[in-house]
């Protein structure tokens, strides 16, 4: 037979009695410390966490960052060039992030600016049967050599694996998770095979490494210049080259050329006259101490 109302409901209230009581024990059991060499351990490690996570939420909190906290970077004729304003939107923590980024990032366009202009002029890997512009040599070397791009990729992954374990934070150690050691200096990773710096005073140093960064800014601009100019016109960035400056040879030639002259004449009879100075020789001596007055 079916329950009446009433049973039901106490059915119901009994269960639901049930399921708080269980709920209630199961807190009681996580509140309560437990006993034995694990509770001890667990206690010593509760100001070590709560440090670590007063340090994370200080770094979080600690806005508008200064440049010039950065060792390096700051150099003429643009200093602290940030002109969209980004350190004013973050930390310290998150400024060294960026620039070992973008020095990481300088060094791989370095590497492959040279690799581009050496793979397209010499190229003696894989037989010399890689050839043509360097953004098909990816395709091509997977193609005959599929298991190149594997190995290369295992290699790359031990560098920065090692990379990781030099300059960042280890969270189980009570570090922050994608942040910097507090007293790891960006892109410094003890590689120096051939001593440059040695016997360097600090000066010196932070001259080499602006040097370093500033030609890496550069390699970025100008790889992201070659590749895009490879896939306008499907040519060696080598051949691009001698192509302007072929047309740029003709056209200086073509200004000596007698009837181009005479050519030039009859559209603008002016377009290859000498000006006539219209100032007096003489004072240009005394304008020219006047200008580091100006």
């Amino acid at each position: 037979s079916l329950p009446t109302g009433g049973q039901t409901s106490n059915r119901l209230s009994t269960g639901s009695g049930m399921i708080y009581t269980l709920v209630l024990a199961a807190l009681a059991v996580n509140a309560a410390p437990s006993t034995g060499r694990m509770s001890t351990r667990s206690l010593k490690n509760i100001p070590r966490r709560r440090m670590a996570l007063n340090n994370r939420l200080s770094r979080k909190t600690r806005m508008n960052a200064d440049l010039s906290s950065l060792p390096t970077g700051s150099t003429g004729p643009v200093p602290e060039f940030d002109p969209l304003n980004l350190a004013a939107s973050t930390d310290e923590q998150q400024l060294k992030r960026w620039r070992e980024a973008e020095l990481t990032h300088g060094r791989v366009a370095m590497l492959s600016a040279l690799g581009f202009l050496t793979a397209e002029s010499f190229h003696p890997l894989f037989g010399g049967d890689i050839t043509g512009p360097a953004i098909d040599h990816f395709q091509q070397i997977d193609d005959k050599y599929p298991g190149f791009w594997k190995a290369l990729l295992f290699s790359i992954s031990l560098f920065e694996s090692y990379r990781s374990t030099y300059g960042w934070s280890d969270p189980t150690k009570g570090g922050g998770i994608f942040t910097l050691k507090d007293e790891y200096v960006p892109g410094d990773i003890g590689f120096d095979p051939l001593n440059l710096l040695e016997g360097k005073s600090a000066e010196e140093i932070a001259e080499l490494k602006n040097k370093e960064l500033n030609n890496g800014r550069l390699a970025m601009i100008s790889l992201a210049g070659i590749i895009a100019q490879e896939l306008i016109n499907h040519e060696t960035i080598v051949d691009t080259w001698r192509e302007i400056l072929n047309t740029e040879e003709k056209a200086a030639l073509s200004l000596t050329d007698e009837n181009f002259k005479e050519t030039i004449k009859e559209v603008d009879p002016n377009f290859l006259a000498t000006p006539k100075p219209d100032y007096d020789k003489e004072k240009v001596g005394e304008l020219i101490k006047e200008l580091p007055k100006l």
